[in-house]
């Protein structure tokens, strides 16, 4: 057995080791975690990768009975209303992702409470791919 009182070079020696080997170990734990950025949405059957996307925005249009086009983004229920008071209306919402368009929904509608499902579905789905793009971690999501 070595006395480290009698030979202080075996102490020295020890310390020296374990810091060595701790500063190893810090380096090895510690590292820079990489994230692939190739974040993709994945809806009906398509695979949407949105990673070079510089901007998102939402398309929402009608047809009405007389063939004419209206924009509805922005319409209240008094408007959409309105419309129908002119017979059925094809209802078009879809996502503008730079040059490509990602049609999220398209039917006729003949009442409010039809095109109001139809819109809170579009704003979920909305919601959920701007958290897919402000999570460095999320690479993919499945829209129902």
């Amino acid at each position: 057995m070595i006395n480290m009182k009698t030979n202080p070079r075996f102490g020295r020696l020890v310390t020296l080791t374990a810091i060595v080997l701790s500063t190893f170990l810090l380096v090895a734990c510690g590292g820079t975690k990489v994230y692939n950025n190739d974040k993709t949405v994945v809806y009906n059957g398509a695979v949407y990768n949105i990673s070079k996307v510089k901007q998102i925005n939402s398309k929402i249009s009608g047809k009405l009975a007389d063939e004419s086009s209206v924009d509805l983004r922005g319409a209240d229920r008094k408007q959409i209303e309105a419309y129908l008071d002119q017979g059925p209306m094809y209802v078009r919402m879809a996502f503008g992702l730079d040059d490509q368009e990602m049609l999220y929904r398209a039917s006729s509608i003949t009442k409010w409470s039809q095109y109001n499902s139809m819109h809170k579905s579009f704003e979920s789905a909305g919601k959920q791919i701007t958290s897919l793009m402000g999570n460095k971690k999320k690479m993919q999501l499945k829209l129902k």
